[in-house]
Parts: structure tokens; C-alpha cells; sequence
């Protein structure tokens, strides 16, 4: 049996990693596997130029940040395992963006949220996790990672099945996803 493909894409902090805790948890009887492309960024990254202040950035919200056939290699590798996984979830920035990788989900969900919202949840993630500033990362949202996501990923939305709203994970869409999974591999 073949599992079902979930690819689970939005915006920076709009609730792609929450959504994907969620699921694991809600069908901790099934066979999961998550690839996050997080952790298939290149090491030498694209750089981004600010529209307005000329700056340079590392750019990790453009598809060349990501190391497709590395992460590419690992989505086979993970299809070809004898795992027999129940479900595959590939969750990230760009997982609409792709093409091929588009056209392998059985179900592809865009998770949006309003801008606002997105930053502040950056911002607070960041300043957790990365120990840098209030400055430092709004600057680098406000100067580089908001136009590649609308350049990238904010459009990617069009191809996806469902929409959710990034303030509402845990209730109705939940339940709807879940119950498309256990449809699906039933």
C-alpha cells in the first residue's frame, strides 16, 4: 500500500511545524515520517539584496536555498525504505513551489496567516531560539524576508487543496485533515 503525501507549506512562522506536531499527535497509531526542508538548506546560500537599503542577506526564503536533489534523494530514499510508512508529511517554506514535488502529494495544504501575525510569531520564536535581537530579526524580515516570500511563497497558495487558518489549527481543520488521512490509507 502506498502512503498518503501530505505536503504542508506557508509562510515563515505561519504554523507549518504546529500543524505537523499536531498531526503526529492526533494519529500516533500510524507509521508517520516528516521531512522538514529546513534541514536541507545549501551551505552557501543565495544572497538576498533589501529593495530599499541595498543591504545583503543570506536568503533562505528563495527556492535556491534549498538543496533540492539532497532533499529530493531523501524523499526517494524515504518512498523506497521497507518502513511501509502510513504517511509522509513534507513540510516547508517551498513544498508548493517544486513542481515534482507538487505533483507527488496526495493532499497539499497552504497554512496562511495574516503578515502581522507571522512576524510577531517570528519574532518571538527567534528571539527564544536564536538569542538574537528585536532588531536583528525584524530587519532582516522587514528588509529581505518579506519580499521573497511574496516573490516565493505567499503565491504558492493557488496549488494547494485546502487552506488553513494559521489561528485555528487545532479545531475543525484538524479534524478534517485527519479524517481525509484515515480515509486515504484506509
Amino acid at each position: 500500500m502506498r502512503p498518503a503525501i501530505i505536503g504542508i507549506a506557508g509562510g515563515t512562522a505561519s504554523g507549518k511545524t504546529t500543524f505537523c506536531d499536531i498531526l503526529l499527535k492526533e494519529l500516533g497509531d500510524l507509521r508517520i515520517k516528516v521531512l522538514k526542508t529546513d534541514g536541507f538548506f545549501k551551505e552557501q546560500l543565495p544572497k538576498a539584496i533589501a529593495p530599499l537599503t541595498g543591504k545583503e542577506f543570506d536568503d533562505y526564503n528563495h527556492p535556491d536555498s534549498l538543496d533540492y536533489d539532497r532533499f529530493m534523494d531523501e524523499y526517494r530514499r524515504t518512498l523506497d525504505q521497507d518502513a511501509n510508512w502510513d504517511v509522509i508529511i513534507l513540510e516547508g517554506l517551498m513544498v508548493l513551489y517544486f513542481q515534482d514535488i507538487r505533483k507527488s502529494l496526495d493532499l497539499k495544504i497552504f497554512i496562511d496567516l495574516d503578515a502581522d501575525e507571522r512576524f510577531y510569531r517570528r519574532l518571538s520564536r527567534n528571539m527564544k531560539t536564536m538569542g538574537w535581537t528585536m532588531e536583528e530579526i525584524a530587519e532582516y524580515y522587514l528588509e529581505s524576508v518579506k519580499y521573497r516570500e511574496k516573490e516565493f511563497v505567499l503565491q504558492t497558495k493557488i496549488f494547494a487543496d485546502i487552506i488553513l487558518n494559521g489561528n485555528n489549527l487545532d479545531g475543525r481543520a484538524k479534524d478534517v485533515v485527519i479524517s481525509w488521512i484515515r480515509d486515504y490509507i484506509a
